[in-house]
């Protein structure tokens, strides 16, 4: 009998909804990116041009002529970019706290 990876649904609007609250996060986190004071990952700086890219450029693995089948290549890499960058923004939270925590440290 094989094993099936259950559908979390639930889980997967988390993601989404995770970065819609921390949308000022998000912000503050790709300006300190593109001033230099903080270093995203190659793998979130790949996965987000990559994603941009392959949504908004006409070239598809499948095409969007095709209704809803065009869009599905679409929402998958739309979910991995909003992945990607919820696990970014934790990352970016924690690494806020820890310079937060030196500052008050030093004082």
């Amino acid at each position: 009998m094989s094993r099936f990876i259950p559908i979390r649904p639930a889980q997967n609007v988390r993601h989404g909804w995770h970065l819609f609250r921390n949308r000022k996060a998000l912000w503050q986190m790709v300006r300190e990116a593109l001033a230099g004071r903080y270093k995203m990952s190659f793998l979130t700086v790949f996965v987000s041009v990559f994603a941009i890219a392959y949504i908004i450029f006409p070239f598809d693995l499948i095409p969007d002529y095709i209704p809803v089948i065009g869009w599905i290549d679409d929402a998958l890499v739309f979910y991995l970019l909003l992945r990607r960058l919820t696990t970014e923004t934790q990352r970016y939270n924690r690494f806020k706290a820890m310079e937060r925590k030196q500052t008050n440290q030093g004082l």
